[in-house]
Order: C-alpha cells, then sequence, then structure tokens
C-alpha cells in the first residue's frame, strides 16, 4: 500500500490542480458538466499512459546499465587484486566509479528513489583519483611501447584479453591529454572513442555525458586550440548532425557557423568567390539625410540593397589623410602580432581635420558620434588583416558571453 509521502512530485501537483478544478464544477446534476469530466478522465489516461511510457524508459536503460556491468563481472578474475594490476581493468573501473556512477546516480533519482542504492558515498574516489589513473595508463602505454587501438580492444603485448575499453573510456583518456595540452594525442583517442562507440549503448552514453555528438565536440573545440580549422569545422558539423532535440548545442552551432563564415571570407579574399552583378545596383550621389549633403553629396555605390550594403568613396581627403598619419606617425602600437597591424587612436579633437571627419561620419550615419570611441587608425605590415568577427554580442574562449555592448555601426576608412 503507497502512502503519500512515497508519491511521484508531479503526481502531488497534478492531482492538487485536478482536485481544485474539480471544486469549481458540479457534475451530476449535468450532462454538459459530466461530459466535461469524462474528457478530463480521457487527459488524465493520457498523461498516465505518458508517465508509464517514461518510466518503462528509465527501466530500459537502467537494464543497459545492468547488463553492462554483469557482463563486466563475468569476466573478471577470481583473484581480485591480480585483475585489477590490469591497466585495461583499473583505469575504466576508476573512471567509471568517479564518472560514471554519479551520473547513474543522478538518473536513478529523477521520479523513482532507490535509496539503499543511492546511499553509497563516492566522495573518496574524487577527479584527482581519475588523473593518476590516466597518468597511470598512459605511463603503462610509453613504457611498453603499446599501439592505442590495441589496447583499446584490449590486446597487450600481442595477447588477447576478454576486456576492452568502452568508447566512455577513450573519450575520458582524450579529455584528460586535452587538459594537459597534448593536442595530437587526445584528438587520436576521441577518434578511438568514436571506433569503440557501441550504439546499442547509446541512451547510457548519452547520460554519461559521452554521446557520438559529445564526443565530436570536444574534438572540434580540441582542434581549434591547435589552429587545425578546416578539420574543427568538419567536427563541428558532425557533432550538429548526431544531436537530438533536447541536446544543448547552441555553442557549437555558433562556433560551426562563424568557422563557416571565416572560410567564405579566406576564399574572397583569395578571389574565388565574386559578388554577383545585379542589373539595380548602382554607383549615384548621396544627399539623404543632414541638409549639407545637398551641397557636398557624397559618392555611394550599392553592393547590396536588403540588408543594405554599399561603399562610401573619396570620404577622406588627400589633406585629410596626411593629417591622420601626421597624428598617429609616432604613437603607432603592435597591439596583436599575429595581425601584423600597428595601431593609434586619435580623439575628437585632435585636429580640425578630426572634427570634420567625425562631422561627416555624422551626416553619412544619421547617428550622434558624442558617446562614440575615439578613431583607430592602423597600418598593415606584410600580411596584415582584419579577420572576420561579429561587432554583436558572442562568446568568449568556448561559452562565456562577452561582457562588451553590442556595436550599432563601425565605420572603416581605408587609404594608402
Amino acid at each position: 500500500m503507497h502512502s503519500v509521502s512515497a508519491m511521484n512530485p508531479s503526481w502531488l501537483i497534478f492531482l492538487f490542480g485536478l482536485a481544485t478544478a474539480l471544486k469549481k464544477m458540479r457534475f451530476a446534476t449535468s450532462t454538459h458538466e459530466m461530459a466535461k469530466l469524462l474528457q478530463l478522465e480521457d487527459d488524465l489516461i493520457l498523461d498516465m499512459r505518458q508517465y508509464v511510457e517514461a518510466l518503462q524508459l528509465k527501466i530500459n536503460t537502467m537494464r543497459l546499465f545492468q547488463k553492462e556491468w554483469e557482463n563486466r563481472l563475468d569476466q573478471a578474475d577470481e583473484n581480485p587484486t591480480t585483475h585489477v594490476a590490469n591497466p585495461l581493468v583499473s583505469f575504466p573501473l576508476v573512471r567509471r566509479m568517479h564518472m560514471d556512477t554519479p551520473k547513474l546516480f543522478k538518473f536513478a533519482r529523477e521520479d523513482v528513489s532507490y535509496e539503499k542504492f543511492l546511499g553509497h558515498n563516492l566522495d573518496h574516489i574524487n577527479l584527482m583519483e581519475l588523473q593518476e589513473a590516466a597518468d597511470g595508463f598512459f605511463q603503462f602505454l610509453n613504457i611498453y611501447s603499446l599501439n592505442e587501438n590495441e589496447v583499446a580492444n584490449g590486446k597487450l603485448y600481442g595477447k588477447q584479453y576478454n576486456v576492452r575499453l568502452s568508447a566512455a573510456d577513450c573519450f575520458a583518456l582524450g579529455n584528460h591529454l586535452e587538459r594537459l595540452k597534448l593536442g595530437n594525442q587526445a584528438v587520436k583517442w576521441f577518434n578511438i572513442s568514436l571506433e569503440q562507440y557501441d550504439d546499442s549503448l547509446d541512451p547510457v552514453y548519452k547520460i554519461l555525458e559521452s554521446s557520438r555528438s559529445q564526443i565530436w565536440q570536444y574534438m572540434g573545440l580540441t582542434l581549434v586550440k591547435m589552429q587545425k580549422l578546416p578539420e574543427s569545422h568538419a567536427a563541428f558539423k558532425k557533432s550538429l548532425e548526431l544531436t537530438a532535440e533536447d541536446d544543448h548545442v547552441w555553442s557549437v552551432n555558433h562556433l560551426a557557423n562563424n568557422l563557416g563564415h571565416m572560410f567564405i571570407h579566406l576564399e574572397t579574399c583569395r578571389g574565388r568567390n565574386t559578388v554577383p552583378k545585379k542589373f539595380y545596383l548602382r554607383c549615384r550621389y548621396f544627399t539623404e539625410g543632414d541638409p549639407f549633403l545637398q551641397l557636398a553629396p557624397l559618392k555611394l555605390e550599392q553592393l547590396n540593397l536588403d540588408p543594405f550594403i554599399g561603399i562610401f568613396h573619396d570620404v577622406i581627403s588627400i589633406g585629410e589623410q596626411k593629417n591622420l598619419i601626421n597624428l598617429t606617425r609616432n604613437r603607432l602600437r603592435l597591439q596583436n602580432p599575429q595581425r601584423a597591424v600597428m595601431e593609434a587612436e586619435v580623439e575628437l579633437n585632435a585636429s580640425k581635420e578630426v572634427e570634420r571627419i567625425h562631422r561627416r561620419i555624422e551626416d553619412m550615419t544619421g547617428l550622434n558620434l558624442e558617446e562614440s570611441p575615439p578613431l583607430t587608425i592602423l597600418n598593415y605590415g606584410i600580411g596584415g588583416q582584419h579577420p572576420i568577427h561579429l561587432d554583436c554580442e558572442q562568446f568568449m574562449v568556448w561559452i562565456s558571453e562577452s561582457p562588451n555592448p553590442n556595436r550599432i555601426l563601425r565605420p572603416r576608412f581605408y587609404f594608402i
């Protein structure tokens, strides 16, 4: 007999809502209201069926865990000390206790509670234990010069054992190497993890956060850090192909899109992407906005109408260019060696020419520049470039958001 205290919280909420709704209705005196009660019962049956299906799905997943554990137990030697002396046993054992079991506990706690099963304290099996196990595993491989793929499949010194590393084991080893900044070796173990992946255990791997999609995601992040951008882009795309509807992949999608845009940008710089000619685009004099432009219109070349993209030509005169160069000649500093560019800022009150340029930008854009940052003068060296980037809010490093506000507009002027 079940007590109310043992009932699932979601059912308590549902029954409380049902009781509240019933108080507002009277059914016995009206067939019209009775029909509503019948519909309510139909809804209750539907909710119950969905709840039972969810419980059955959870049971099936737990049985996968149970079957995997029992198979591993059947393969164990009678002498536990001898059994754990094998590195193919010892590292996976520590990894499972530190990484898999807490996630399994978390999964088991959802909706159904097994106090005896969940009461084990695993605090003493911490991250340090996992790292030491991984270090020992790789030391074993290096001392005996063993092949990674053979070891992952249970082969040591030419002898085949009845144990092998799981995809989650190999994934954890790859992440350990990535933390040590050993990117090439990490990628190798990520690939081995994909080779070891058992699709029948896919629900288990998703709970363990070691699904195919997540392996490809971490491989992509590692390749980005190694500056292997085409390979990273391919890994992110593969991760997105394998994601489920409930996966959180906004960051992966963001990085994949950024890399895709960067490759288009590079192809354009190489002259391989040309802007298609459109008969309705033209060059014209720009006179909209400030009345002064009626007297001194600007030369505008239309590149696209929706969204509007254009180039203003001859905006800064030769005299103004010389003034900007003279103002910054002795103040240029190298800010980013990878871009091969020197730069310096020019305040609004630096000269009459700078004030004129500010007013011209206001005429072009219709914006007030009182609160805008100073002009920045860039001097590019050999191979210097301004890489593709976003002026809107974006990720810093991998997942944290930028604290900088979005830019409304960023005019650029180029002169040689």
